[in-house]
C-alpha cells in the first residue's frame, strides 16, 4: 500500500507540468519517445511523462496529455538528449488531472511505467524502468492496469 501511494502520488505530481514541446517543430531535434499507452477503457485521456535519474517518478523532464482512440492513447517526447531515461503514465477516467486513489490509498485509475515495470513493496526501480535514447525514435508500449 505504502508503494502505491508513493508511486501513484509522484506520478500523479508530472500532470501540472503539461509542457512538452509539440513533436516534429523545425529546429527540434527528433531524438524522442513514442508511447502507446493501451487501456481497459475508452474513457478519459492519458496523462503521460519522461523522466531521468535523478527525478525519477518526481520531476518530469517532459509532460504531456493524450487522447483516447479505440482504448489507446499515444504521447510522443520530442527534443531528448540521448541518455537513459523512463517513462510514466495513467489513465485520467474522470478528467479531473490527477491520478485518483481508492480508500486504501492504492491507485484508483489504470497506470503504467515502461518495461511494464512493477514495484514489490515500493515504486518500480528507475533501473527497472530505464531504456536508452540515442538518434532517432524509441518506440514503447505499456498497459495501464
Amino acid at each position: 500500500m505504502k508503494f502505491a501511494r508513493l508511486a501513484l502520488a509522484a506520478l500523479a505530481s508530472f500532470s501540472l507540468v503539461l509542457s512538452a514541446p509539440a513533436y516534429g517543430e523545425a529546429g527540434v531535434s527528433h531524438n524522442g519517445v513514442r508511447l502507446e499507452v493501451a487501456v481497459g477503457r475508452g474513457r478519459g485521456r492519458v496523462l503521460c511523462a519522461v523522466y531521468e535519474r535523478t527525478g525519477w517518478l518526481k520531476r518530469p523532464v517532459h509532460a504531456s496529455a493524450s487522447a483516447i482512440r479505440g482504448n489507446v492513447a499515444v504521447c510522443e517526447f520530442g527534443d531528448l538528449k540521448p541518455g537513459t531515461y523512463a517513462v510514466g503514465a495513467f489513465q485520467d477516467e474522470n478528467l479531473n488531472g490527477r491520478l485518483d486513489r481508492s480508500w486504501t490509498g492504492g491507485a484508483a485509475e489504470p497506470w503504467c511505467v515502461s518495461n511494464e515495470a512493477r514495484g514489490m513493496l515500493g515504486p518500480p526501480s528507475f533501473k527497472s524502468a530505464s531504456f536508452a535514447v540515442g538518434e532517432g525514435t524509441v518506440n514503447l508500449r505499456c498497459r495501464a492496469r
